[in-house]
């Protein structure tokens, strides 16, 4: 007898950025963060390299965090005019950029054929792309301390079960590596700040997504990382397998899935 199979998809509490060196070098300059998020392809990233199992990312927050998640706003698109415009905009042509890539890690996808992807976006429009490759826990020893001094981006993925939890602790001011936080790229915004502590304590939770959603606004348009991919879960199940579904926060709940 043949057996039919069902395909269960649903979006993660995951997202895959690179990280930008908003202290110094190029990047230190918000329309070349901007034209780097116009400048890569990454609907050819999600469909080329991945396959299909992310979707294009448009800020900080998944969109598994319906709730919290800023709807308005649409991914950067992909217009390699817009970015050399930006740059020249900005006298960063020909700019020299050393890019951090990992072998592979917890959340990292396919980072090295990404990552080569992303160099070769880059060199499109005019900005000249060295990458240094790391095994997973050199990459972490080199990235987590801040790049300042060493690079202008780092490949970077979280899966978090809260949406503040993610840009608190790497978006912050108060989050740059010299206070323990995991803000490698310097980015600074006191409004952004103000945001995720009100977000971060305030009871009711329409007050909390509206506070998200206006941090999500900000930091997209600040640019302090290009925004790539979230990763989709993925599940196959055979049709005698009733009432299973996927959880946005990656937990399987089983309680009422049956079996016949």
């Amino acid at each position: 007898m043949a057996i039919c199979s069902a395909l269960s998809s649903k979006a993660g509490p995951h997202v895959w950025f690179l990280i930008l060196n908003a202290k110094e070098g190029p990047f230190a300059d918000k329309r070349v963060r901007q034209a780097a998020n116009y400048a890569i392809n990454k609907e050819a990233i999600v469909n080329d390299v991945l396959e299909g199992t992310a979707t294009v990312a448009a800020g900080p927050t998944p969109p598994a965090f319906a709730w919290a998640y800023n709807e308005e706003l649409d991914p950067y698109p992909y217009d390699p005019e817009k970015a050399k415009s930006l740059i020249a905009e900005a006298g960063a042509e020909g700019a020299e950029l050393t890019f951090y890539v990992t072998e592979g890690g917890s959340g990292m996808l396919d980072p090295i054929p990404m990552g080569t992807v992303i160099q070769t976006d880059l060199k499109a429009v005019g900005l000249d792309v060295k990458i240094e490759t790391y095994e997973w826990n050199t990459f972490l020893g080199e990235v987590n301390p801040g790049l300042e001094g060493k690079a202008d981006m780092a490949e970077m993925a979280w899966m978090t079960n809260d949406p503040d939890t993610l840009p608190y602790l790497a978006l912050r001011s108060q989050a740059w590596p010299d206070q323990g936080g995991f803000n490698s790229g310097y980015y600074a915004n006191e409004t952004v700040d103000e945001l995720l502590d009100a977000a971060r304590t305030a009871t009711d939770q329409d007050e909390r997504a509206r506070l998200y959603r206006e941090m999500q606004a900000i930091v997209q348009e600040d640019a302090p990382w290009v925004f790539v991919a979230n990763w989709k879960q993925n599940a196959v199940t055979s049709d005698r397998v009733e009432n299973f579904s996927l959880e946005p926060s990656f937990l399987l709940h089983l309680q009422d899935v049956t079996k016949n």
